[in-house]
This record gives C-alpha cells, sequence and structure tokens, in this order.
C-alpha cells in the first residue's frame, strides 16, 4: 500500500485546468493509476480518483483510490519507513558479509601456509629419495664387485686344480 505513491505532478488533463495533484499513485503492479474523475450522474459527479490504468498487464488489479482520501504525507513516511528499514536489512548483510570474508581470508592464509610446509616436505623427501637412491647404486656396485671378486677366487680355484 506504501509502495503506491510516487513523487511527481497530476495528468497534463488536470494542469491545463489549473488542479494539480500532488504524487501520482502506482497499482499493485507498479503500473502508474493516473487521476480521473466520475463522469457519469449520480452522488458521485465530479469526484476525482486514483484508477489502474487501461495498460495495467493485469486485467483484474482494481486498484483504486478517492483522491480525497490520499494522504501523501502519512504514505511517504511509510515509504520512508519501509526505504530505512530495507537499508538497515542490507546494511546487516554487509555486515555479514564482511565477517563471512574476513573468515574466508583466514582460511585462505592457513591454506597457504599449510601448502607451503607441505611444499617444504616434498622437497625433503625428494631430496632423501635422490641420496637414498645414490646409496643404492653404491651399495649395488659394492655387491657386483664383490661377487665378481668371489667368483673370480673361484675360477680360479678351479683353474689351479684341473691342472
Amino acid at each position: 500500500m506504501a509502495s503506491q505513491l510516487s513523487a511527481g505532478f497530476g495528468s497534463s488533463r488536470s494542469r491545463s485546468k489549473g488542479i494539480s495533484s500532488p504524487a501520482k499513485l502506482v497499482c499493485y503492479h507498479n503500473e502508474f493509476a493516473p487521476l480521473r474523475t466520475v463522469r457519469y450522474d449520480g452522488p458521485t459527479k465530479g469526484k476525482r480518483f486514483y484508477g489502474c490504468s487501461y495498460w495495467c498487464e493485469q486485467k483484474t488489479c482494481g486498484f483504486f483510490k478517492w483522491a480525497d482520501e490520499v494522504d501523501d504525507v502519512r504514505d511517504l513516511q511509510q515509504i520512508v519507513i519501509e526505504k530505512e528499514e530495507t537499508i538497515s536489512e542490507l546494511e546487516h548483510q554487509v555486515d555479514m558479509l564482511k565477517q563471512e570474508q574476513e573468515l574466508m581470508r583466514d582460511k585462505v592464509k592457513k591454506l597457504k601456509a599449510k601448502k607451503e610446509k607441505l611444499f617444504e616436505e616434498v622437497e625433503e623427501m625428494g631430496i632423501a629419495t635422490t641420496e637414498t637412491m645414490f646409496e643404492l647404486k653404491e651399495n649395488n656396485s659394492e655387491k657386483r664387485l664383490m661377487l665378481t671378486l668371489v667368483f673370480s677366487w673361484a675360477f680360479f680355484t678351479l683353474v689351479l686344480m684341473l691342472k
């Protein structure tokens, strides 16, 4: 209901007659509800009203308000209150998002530190693995030499026995 008021001036017809409306109203679907005048004969003939315009998307909108019942100040105050509530809610959301952002930054810092630590451990393991491979190669060549020496002595002994 409070969102039905919009700042502006009356229709061009009302301005040409010297009557201006302090505001334009919008219907339930945010379409302007122009200021109109009752034209048929009866007790309300000549009375002004805001009614949903014929171009409103919803044919069953049914927005209607007598012009003399429109309390612009009260409606504007209600709009201001609603806007302030919206601003307050948005500020609260911003604060919550900032807190969440700080938590995420802390998590990122912790993960980066963990990554660096793991990277250092992987480097140390690589160095240790390389050293182990060199030791295995050295031990492997010593074993071959020993086996070669043992076989050569066995071959030498066999040759001496056969002679």
